[in-house]
């Protein structure tokens, strides 16, 4: 666990140490990240309320609306990978002293969107059995108390393995953002002498993620332009802090640092 706890701390260290450098780096995608959400926010409120309320009859939404929620939503999540790109090249090509080389060209960028697709892909087929062997455990009691405290341990459960999950196989993403690619194969190979302190790394991340998530559930409940702001930020910062822990990963086992600077 002193592994998980040093991956973790230097993974914060870096986003936290200069929040103004940290800011600096990700601004550009911020900017379009949170302005895809704002944007979602005005022009299809009511896509954000059919997935957020699920009713029993959902109407359809207009034509319109549904193609500017998948191009804003499109758009947003190549910010995401945007502000990836731009934390991983900062840390290791040391962005501070030479900025010119901080931003990607189209090579880097689109290189890094498909090994992303690649990532999630691998992870949806590893879902199938987990999500299987969590519903033959969780059985019944899961469907008649769906927020009940053993619905909740065994979503943690599988949080905590897919996220795992995705460390082993993402290492493919800061190798492609510096233009060094390697294989889901390498990364898996790379990870396993981290493999055991990564579950403590998943466990922390995953109850981190579920006490923030919880934490923004209550305190705003509403639907509504600001909730959807205050949740994307929230979003934003949650996968900044996996993409450090990636960021301090390769680091550490790629390029021998150490987690202690």
């Amino acid at each position: 666990m002193n592994t998980a706890l040093a991956i973790l701390a230097h993974a914060l260290r870096m986003l936290i140490f200069e929040t103004t450098t940290t800011l600096r780096v990700i601004l550009p995608a911020l900017i379009v990240v949170m302005g895809c959400s704002l944007a979602i926010a005005l022009f299809a409120p009511d896509m954000i309320t059919l997935m957020q309320t699920s009713p029993d009859t959902p109407v359809p939404p207009a034509p319109q609306t549904a193609l500017g929620f998948l191009v804003f939503g499109a758009i947003g999540l190549m910010g995401y990978a945007l502000m990836a790109i731009l934390w991983h090249r900062h840390v290791l090509l040391n962005g501070a002293e030479r900025p010119e080389h901080l931003h990607p060209d189209s090579r880097i960028f689109f290189g890094y969107i498909w090994r992303a697709i690649l990532v999630g892909f691998a992870q949806m087929l590893a879902a199938i059995p987990v999500t299987v062997l969590i519903g033959v455990a969780g059985g019944v009691a899961i469907l008649n108390n769906p927020t009940g405290p053993l619905a909740t341990l065994l979503s943690l459960i599988g949080g905590i393995i897919f996220v795992w999950i995705a460390m082993r196989l993402s290492l493919v993403l800061p190798s492609a953002a510096i233009g060094r690619p390697m294989r889901m194969r390498e990364s898996w190979n790379i990870t396993k002498p981290a493999a055991s302190a990564l579950w403590g790394v998943a466990l922390l991340l995953s109850g981190l993620n579920m006490c923030v998530y919880t934490l923004t559930a209550l305190l705003l409940p509403d639907i509504g332009t600001f909730s959807m702001l205050v949740h994307t930020l929230v979003y934003i910062l949650e996968g900044l802090v996996f993409v450090s822990v990636l960021t301090t990963l390769y680091g550490y086992l790629v390029e021998g640092r150490s987690l202690g600077q």
